[in-house]
């Protein structure tokens, strides 16, 4: 980390990276209250003078509202400016908040209250930021955040809209979503920014507050064309509100609606939606505190608040309309005094923190570099060698010794006695050169598949399953019988207002009312019938009075109309309150009832889990250990490689050496009458080179060619078979996976394999994955086909059939097969990886985001996955998701982030200032029951 220097030139060291984004990075600092943004590019001169004016005028009030610039950091002493100091806010963005999914995890306990509440924090740093004459500018959902305790802090203040007494510095950036109509397709480099516009984008955040993530233009388009939402802020097209449909939009069903916020603030969103003339934040502060002070608990869910005016709760007929719970449903515990409340939210939050998934993670990867061989395997090499090159040098000299001596013939002889006492003596002395470390390599992997085995098999133990699946069973029951619970206080309250406006009309007689048009000989005739009242007016009725004409009947209906609209219910009589309070009490007993029954299942669930994490920790120890004898044992073996090459060598001399003599004695030797040479070598040809060890004579190690054919195989006894097979398979497995693979050898030796044992899916499933890595794609199928029919719930199989369908572009086949792998495990990290390939192709970019988000989720540091899902999301049309996956690249592959930039089309683009997707880390829930591990090249795109 190099050295950065404040204004005064002291010395400003930085801690940690903390995360980043398009333009910069930020660094914690040794004052835990501030954090240090870098930018990536050198910063402009008017980009410096912004800085160094924003940290000379800071004040308490924009402090207290923004993480305003604290001071600027300079790459030297008097140097240029590359990057400030700005308070450590601890918070999240707005959006975490107003999105249930997010409000459920991060702020469990919040209440329509607690988003009023917010809104009001929210407007009064506007109101702070607006009174210093500054302006935001880029007002979007990630430059606010939110505090536990529902404090607003704007963030990003570097790219404001700041005036000095000078001159005002632009704003240059902005997310559509929340410029305001006029600003829609404008060069926002170009535009002056102005409070009218900062006010647009404020209602737009507030109104998403209070409508729990809706925007306010997103509605149901009634024309033809489809129309994005930029499109509608640019038309005026507010989707909310009685006239709505007159602009051609319709707000979308299961929604709160406009009347539902108070009369003054929906009048406010029409204003700041429909014209320019648009609510300051000052206007909102008040507005939203007056909304605040007149907000009803709900009597059946304690979780709801609304606006008292209204004739009932709108959040229980909107969650039973959606079947959501969008707000906790808190109560009190066990006795009255219990501080710690019930809150359904708060225990799914729980269960997830406790880590338990269906299986451990699916697959264990070792590393991909070896360490460095022992002492001993070093000491070994030397001396080996050292023997080797002596044995090499002293056949060499002696057979030329010999052969002067004796001659050819006897040198020759003596030469092979002594090659085979030097190959004995070699591989039986104690730093001999292959078999030891390879034994020691095969026991080793033998233990580590071994081991892989006890890995895959089910980790979570049976009792703590079944807890598992009880305590979620009883939190969907809660659920359920929360929803029950509010479609029974309906029918219930329906039942009671129509009682009481039965009892009202039956209080209203007829011939006391004034009906004009309505003489009293009528009335008495009506009143004789039996329509004595305005609950025995209906239509049906007083039409059998065949003397009435036909003004009469509409006049009377429209008198038991209009006392029907001015009734207003009042179910808090003491004959219908009672009811109420009786289903409240009964509703309570059954709901605490469950909710004991979770506290208890949650008990017992957290046992189990410590059990759990503490058998994980185990078998990851026990995954070290192994894994790391099993790469010593490999890199021991590496390095000490085999004496074939020299034992070679010694052959050749041994046989060369005597030839090359015995043509020399020839040519030497004087001719005879006949015209040939006297002295003819008397030592015998060197043995013919056999091209394969003979089935008679082959031992357990003494592994057949691939030459051999069916009749020699079908000589073979069983356990013969079974045993090439095997260490065909190993040798077959090192030649494929290692660093730099022999493909070629692999596959030789994995036919040979296939052939000695017939019905063994891994063989072929090996024998399929070189024949891939070949681009051999239709015969690695055939192979593959071959595995699945033996194995037909073989994962690996179906996987690698996949890939070769992606490759060879048949995507309806991978996605077929891939959907049977994830629907069985629905953890394969590559079975969701490939799938979502396969949507890719077949341009199903929605699909293949779901899946890959599933495959992020599981394997959160891989690169090629985010690459992936950002492409998706920028073919889907989400480009503020492809920006967050460019992020979270930046820190996994620069590289792979530059070519999403690139194919995203991401520059100039600025999105939410996130640091990544967000994803977790845990035990992988879908962990799947594989026979050997994949090969890591298996994913391409």
């Amino acid at each position: 980390m190099p050295t950065f220097y404040d204004s005064q030139n002291k010395p400003f060291p930085l801690g940690e990276r903390l995360g980043g984004g398009g333009e910069g990075t930020v660094y914690s600092c040794e004052n835990f209250n501030l954090v240090a943004k870098i930018y990536h590019a050198p910063v402009t001169e008017d980009k410096a003078e912004k800085l160094r004016w924003m940290a000379a005028n800071k004040n308490e009030q924009l402090l207290k509202v923004a993480a305003w610039v604290i001071d600027v950091l300079k790459d030297a002493p008097d140097g240029k400016v590359v990057g400030f100091v700005m308070p450590n806010v601890k918070a999240k963005e707005i959006h975490e908040l107003y999105s249930l999914k997010s409000r459920r995890v991060y702020f469990p306990e919040a209440t329509w209250q607690f988003l009023v509440h917010t809104a009001a924090n929210l407007a009064r740093a506007f109101h702070n930021l607006h009174r210093n004459a500054h302006i935001m500018g880029d007002v979007n959902h990630g430059n606010c955040v939110v505090l536990a305790d529902g404090t607003v802090k704007l963030i990003d203040c570097d790219s404001y809209s700041i005036k000095t007494d000078k001159m005002r510095y632009h704003c240059e950036v902005g997310v559509a979503t929340h410029l305001a109509p006029e600003l829609q397709g404008a060069n926002l480099s170009e535009v002056e920014r102005e409070d009218k516009h900062d006010n647009f984008g404020l209602a737009v955040i507030i109104f998403q507050l209070l409508f729990l993530g809706r925007h306010p233009f997103a509605g149901n388009y009634l024309g033809a064309e489809d129309k994005s939402i930029e499109d509608c802020i640019r038309e005026l097209r507010f989707a909310y509100g009685d006239d709505a449909e007159h602009r051609k939009v319709k707000q979308p069903p299961g929604t709160l609606s406009l009347s539902a916020v108070s009369p003054r603030i929906a009048l406010m969103f029409e204003r700041a939606f429909l014209t320019e003339d648009r609510p300051e934040p000052r206007e909102w502060i008040e507005a939203l505190g007056d909304l605040s002070e007149n907000l009803e608990q709900c009597g059946l869910h304690p979780g709801h608040y609304y606006f008292n005016e209204l004739g009932r709760c709108p959040w229980c007929e909107i969650e039973g309309q959606t079947g959501l719970m969008l707000f906790p449903f808190v109560t009190n515990g066990k006795n009255a005094g219990d501080e710690k409340p019930f809150n359904i939210f708060t225990v799914e939050n729980l269960i997830a923190s406790f880590g338990i998934g269906e299986n451990l993670p699916a697959k264990l990867f070792l590393p991909t570099f070896l360490p460095p061989p022992s002492v001993e395997i070093v000491e070994a090499k030397q001396k080996n060698r050292k023997l080797l090159v002596i044995s090499i040098a002293s056949q060499f000299f002696g057979l030329i010794f010999l052969m002067a001596v004796f001659g050819v013939g006897i040198a020759f002889f003596i030469g092979i006695c002594t090659m085979v006492f030097w190959i004995i003596y070699a591989n039986n002395s104690p730093g001999h050169w292959g078999d030891d470390p390879q034994k020691l390599l095969v026991m080793a992997r033998q233990d580590w598949e071994s081991f892989e085995d006890q890995w895959q098999q089910k980790a979570l133990p049976q009792s703590l399953d079944n807890d598992l699946v009880k305590v979620r069973k009883k939190v969907a029951d809660y659920q359920k019988f929360q929803q029950e619970s509010i479609r029974e206080a309906k029918v219930l309250q329906d039942d009671i207002e129509q009682r009481e406006l039965f009892r009202h009309l039956r209080s209203i007689s007829l011939d006391e009312a004034k009906i004009d048009g309505i003489t009293p000989e009528q009335k008495q005739l009506l009143v004789g019938s039996g329509v004595a009242t305005a609950a025995e007016v209906s239509e049906n009725k007083i039409r059998l009075f065949r003397d009435f004409n036909g003004e009469v009947v509409p006049k009377l209906l429209e008198w038991r109309a209009e006392i029907e609209k001015d009734f207003i219910a009042a179910p808090r009589r003491a004959v219908f309150k009672n009811e109420q309070e009786e289903f409240v009490k009964e509703t309570a007993r059954e709901r605490r009832r469950i909710e004991m029954e979770i506290e208890h299942s949650l008990t017992i669930l957290r046992s189990g889990a410590v059990n759990l994490r503490r058998r994980e920790q185990e078998l990851s120890e026990k995954s070290a250990n192994l894994g790391n004898r099993f790469l010593q044992a490999q890199s021991n073996a590496e390095a000490l490689g085999s004496n074939a090459p020299a034992i070679f060598v010694l052959v050749l001399i041994t046989i060369l050496t005597p030839y090359f003599g015995f043509i020399v004695s020839q040519i030497n030797a004087p001719r005879n009458n006949y015209g040939n040479r006297d002295g003819y070598a008397t030592s015998a040809p060197p043995p013919s080179k056999s091209n394969g060890v003979g089935i008679s004579g082959s031992t357990k190690f003494d592994i057949p060619d691939e030459n051999i054919t069916d009749a020699e195989i079908n000589d073979m006894s069983g356990s013969d078979r079974s045993d090439y097979a095997e260490n065909l398979f190993l040798q077959a497995s090192d030649l494929a996976y290692k660093l730099n693979p022999d493909y070629v050898q692999a596959e030789q030796k994995a036919r040979l394999a296939v052939r000695l044992k017939e019905n063994e899916p891994r063989l072929f499933n090996l024998l399929g994955y070189v024949l891939y890595a070949q681009h051999q794609y239709n015969e690695s199928l055939n192979y593959l086909n071959q595995s699945l029919k033996i194995d037909g719930s073989n994962i690996n199989t179906k996987i690698f059939i996949s890939i070769n369908y992606l490759d060879l572009k048949r995507f309806r086949d991978a996605r077929q097969l891939l959907r049977e792998v994830v629907q069985q495990y629905p953890g394969s990290f590559e079975g969701s990886y490939n799938l979502g390939l396969a949507h890719s192709g077949l341009k199903d970019y929605k699909s293949a985001v779901e899946a890959l988000e599933k495959a992020a989720e599981i394997g959160r540091d891989d690169a090629d996955t985010h690459y992936e899902l950002g492409f998706n999301y920028y073919k889907s049309g989400n480009k503020n998701a492809a920006f967050n996956e460019y992020q979270t690249l930046l820190r996994l592959n620069s590289t792979m982030a530059e070519k999403l930039f690139d194919e995203a089309k991401l520059k100039g683009y600025v999105g939410s200032t996130g640091q990544g997707s967000g994803l977790g880390t845990g035990i992988d829930e879908g962990y799947t029951n594989y026979e050997e591990p994949l090969p890591p090249s298996v994913r391409s795109r």
